[in-house]
């Protein structure tokens, strides 16, 4: 028998509640799925997969306008990792309070859209895919959604994206242990070449320090065109989306054999 029920879907972001583009998503995927949001109360851009401890965190409920008023919304003093662990290990469960009763599992996490790319090396540091990475550490199928530019043709590309996401359930196609990081290109309608499947690229940011009034100022740039063809840094300057899934098991088995015969004194 067919599934009629909505989908229930976690929206969370790096940009903070106030994002125009987090609103967005969540004003597209209104009309297929149940929507809550649960995102920083301020921005938290870099943050990585940092979570808070040993401090309290607040979360207070948000009204994000007339087009969202089915939208469940909350803001919290933590990061991105914050926010959606709290909605899945606790909120579902237990609405907000220690005893009650809450809405129930969610079906999939989207976290952004964020502002500026996390393909390639900036996904180890964005606070966007570290959302949708607790997601997954959570059993929960999770997608982390970015623009490299910021075009309001990428950002109707990404909601379209979403919605099609939600609407024929392709996140059942996302394994356990494993979230998708997409990226939108700097692009016109005219000019995006469509979505490719894609490696994360390796390549390091071509960091640098200037000096000015006492304090070091961080700036650099990727060597785009210098990543492997079938990369998502390589691919997003060509004008694709991609996505690009990531495995929580960060384990290297090729290391565990040497590691193995080190222990064992063979090597």
């Amino acid at each position: 028998m067919q599934n009629t029920q909505k989908p229930r879907v976690l929206i969370s972001n790096d940009d903070g509640i106030k994002s125009g583009y987090m609103l967005a998503l969540a004003n597209a995927l209104v009309p297929i799925a149940e929507v809550y949001v649960f995102a920083p109360e301020e921005e938290q851009s870099g943050v990585s997969h940092a979570f808070t401890v040993r401090r309290g965190l607040s979360v207070k409920k948000v009204n994000l306008g007339r087009d969202c008023s089915s939208v469940e919304a909350y803001s919290m003093s933590g990061t991105p990792a914050d926010c959606v662990k709290f909605a899945l290990g606790h909120f579902a469960s237990h609405g907000l309070s220690t005893e009650g009763a809450g809405p129930g599992p969610f079906d999939v996490c989207f976290s952004g859209v964020n502002q500026g790319e996390n393909s390639g090396v900036s996904s180890l540091y964005s606070g966007t895919v570290a959302g949708a990475r607790e997601a997954a550490l959570w059993g929960v199928p999770g997608i982390a959604l970015s623009l490299h530019g910021v075009t309001p043709n990428m950002l109707e590309f990404a909601k379209v994206f979403a919605e099609r996401v939600v609407q024929n359930r392709l996140f059942e196609k996302i394994p356990a242990g494993v979230f998708w990081n997409v990226n939108f290109p700097k692009a016109t309608a005219e000019t995006f070449r469509g979505f490719r499947e894609a490696r994360m690229a390796l390549g390091m940011f071509t960091d640098h320090y200037s000096h000015e009034g006492g304090l070091w100022q961080l700036d650099g740039d990727k060597l785009w065109e210098k990543q492997s063809e079938d990369s998502d840094d390589y691919l997003l300057h060509q004008g694709y989306a991609t996505i690009t899934p990531h495995r929580i098991d960060q384990t290297d088995e090729k290391s565990l054999e040497v590691i193995n015969k080190m222990l064992a004194g063979n090597g």
